[in-house]
């Protein structure tokens, strides 16, 4: 499965997916790597980096570029490594070790959207002036897009250039908000509008007269990180640092957006399951009422739905990168129009990463917020771990685009996939109108038959709901957000479902954790189908006249009672707590 947006037009038993039991031997060496790093190094001086040091960050962005870190992404030729999506993902993951959020805010910032835009298109100059230097950590690097009156609408930027009469400079004046690096950085991706209408992208560096910082932001959390404005007041930017062409800035925008919001996934996710470790240390140790709190069922409840949340993060993430690395295939760098291709395949896969954003840093926020409610009192207290990550986890929502924003873009892509047959959703809502459950090749199935019928179901519940949308509104489904929200919502649930299913029946033979597995799909699958069904009826309640939601309403209620879909949710948690128990943390990442 290498088509975005392709599990929601393909039935479950049709197509593998890339989960985290395929990591080769490399794969987990190069994650143990980073991982004994995170540890050893970050850990120990997680305070001091929060105190915002230059020096210290500068130090450690150096270290991680001298192990390779910094060139996930990256060519040889330029000091990379050119990895795949999948373990360009696991190093954000493994970073989340060092448990200090600050570092890891300077190190996603500086491998994605503040390099990507050099390679994908720089001049050759560029590329061989820029990244070498931020690959090694010698420099650091930001991008500017947001400013105090544009923030999601991120084309209404006021920032302008106008060439000046020597035609050697472009000269900037604008102010520039909330920029991530912003009081560290060598260099910067900065986006203007030439002669106020031709939206381009810049390379700002420490050469460009004219380039001026703001105060460091007073954040709530990720104190350790720089955000600060910029300040753009009469900046002398040469012509030959335009980057791209000049008034197509908005692909370098929106297309390197796709790549941070996949990585924010993986800083996200590793931070979900070390929630996980601190709150179950913390609930052994506290006695009340003469035994561990982590003996009662509410808190085992709390625990079970952490690791779900995590498994289901970490299934999409993966599956995303996964396909994400079949669509780029066996294309180089060397090769002519790789990084077209490149952005081609990442691009399509808008919906994936999309999905990713919102659902890996919902993950970490929940896990975080029950994490503080095991604590209790010591949660809400500074001497405890858990206060600091409160504070750090809010800004993910945010970041890459809201959340809000990212469930705009989900909707808005099955619209656009639907109306341009880039995918086959009028051929599938067409099926749904006679039959919501295909034929099912089941061979695979074993025990899960009937989770594999309800997660079909589910697929045909999403279609149906975008349908009686489209039926209402047409193309004006666009502006719908009353809609466009829980038909978001219905394609997270859905790609977190069908990826634990499909995950569960590709585990290899004599896996050693298929009893926990297992119980963490039907889980997944159980909670999810509820949400599915829940937000379809929210749907049809504004969609439907009485008589056809009546009649849709027995055929999803006909179809459950025919398979008979009973789960015991309770009992597959208690087996997730048991193994969790058993483990300490959380165990699934072999």
């Amino acid at each position: 499965m290498h088509k975005g947006g392709q599990f929601l037009t393909t039935p479950i038993t049709e197509s593998e997916i890339f989960t985290r039991e395929k990591f080769s031997e490399e794969q987990h060496d190069f994650f143990n790597m980073v991982k004994d790093f995170a540890e050893s190094t970050l850990t120990p001086i997680s305070e001091e980096i929060d105190k915002l040091s230059q020096d210290l960050s500068r130090k450690l962005m150096m270290e991680m570029g001298e192990m390779g870190m910094l060139g996930v992404d990256i060519p040889e030729v330029y000091g990379g490594l050119e990895l795949d999506k999948a373990t360009a993902s696991l190093v954000g993951e493994a970073l989340t070790h060092g448990r200090n959020s600050s570092i890891v805010v300077t190190y996603s910032d500086q491998t994605g959207i503040a390099m990507l835009p050099y390679l994908w298109y720089g001049t050759p100059e560029q590329k061989k002036k820029y990244l070498p230097n931020l690959v090694s950590g010698k420099w650091i690097g930001s991008y500017a897009l947001t400013e105090p009156g544009s923030g999601s609408d991120a084309l209404a930027v006021k920032t302008n250039a106008i060439l000046n009469e020597a035609k050697t400079h472009y000269i900037l004046n604008g102010v520039k908000q909330f920029i991530t690096n912003g009081s560290w950085a060598d260099v910067g991706v900065v986006f203007a509008n030439v002669d106020g209408e031709k939206f381009t992208a810049f390379i700002v560096d420490r050469d460009c007269k004219g380039w001026n910082r703001g105060p460091e932001e007073k954040k709530l959390g990720i104190k350790g990180s720089s955000t600060t404005t910029y300040i753009l007041e009469n900046c002398e930017v040469p012509v030959e640092n335009v980057l791209g062409e000049v008034g197509k800035g908005a692909a370098i925008a929106f297309n390197v957006l796709y790549v941070g919001r996949y990585k924010l996934g993986s800083v996200t996710l590793g931070g979900a399951k070390a929630v996980i470790k601190l709150a179950l240390q913390y609930a052994h140790e506290r006695h009340q009422f003469g035994q561990p709190i982590a003996n009662f069922g509410m808190l085992q409840r709390k625990f079970a739905d952490m690791v779900v949340r995590a498994y289901e993060s970490d299934t999409v993430l993966y599956q995303a990168a996964g396909s994400m690395d079949e669509a780029i295939g066996t294309k180089s760098p060397a090769d002519e129009g790789y990084y077209a291709h490149l952005q081609k395949a990442i691009e399509d896969h808008a919906i994936e990463t999309s999905v990713i954003k919102v659902i890996c840093s919902e993950t970490l926020w929940l896990n975080v917020d029950d994490g503080l409610q095991i604590l209790g009192g010591y949660g809400y207290s500074e001497e405890y771990p858990m206060a600091k990550l409160y504070r750090d986890e809010r800004i993910n929502r945010i970041f890459e685009g809201t959340s809000e924003i990212n469930r705009l873009i989900i909707a808005g892509t099955v619209l656009k996939d639907a109306l341009m047959e880039s995918l086959p959703i009028r051929d599938e809502v067409d099926r749904v109108r006679h039959t919501m459950i295909p034929e099912l090749d089941l061979s695979k199935a074993g025990d899960f038959e009937d989770e594999f019928k309800i997660a079909e179901l589910a697929r045909s519940l999403v279609l149906n709901a975008f349908d009686t949308c489209i039926l209402k509104y047409g193309q004006d489904f666009k502006n719908r957000q009353w809609v466009m929200e829980p038909i978001a919502n219905m394609v997270i649930a859905f790609m977190a479902m069908q990826g634990v299913l499909r995950r569960q029946v590709q585990l290899p033979d004599g896996y050693a954790k298929r009893e926990t597995a297992n119980a963490l799909a039907r889980v997944s699958v159980a909670q999810r189908f509820a949400e599915i069904t829940t937000l379809a009826r929210v749907i049809w309640g504004h969609t439907l006249n009485h008589r056809d939601r009546k009649a849709v309403e027995k055929r999803l209620n006909d179809h459950i009672e025919e398979i008979g879909y009973y789960p015991d949710i309770i009992a597959n948690k208690e087996l997730v707590i048991q193994a969790l128990y058993e483990a300490g943390e959380y165990f699934l990442n072999d």
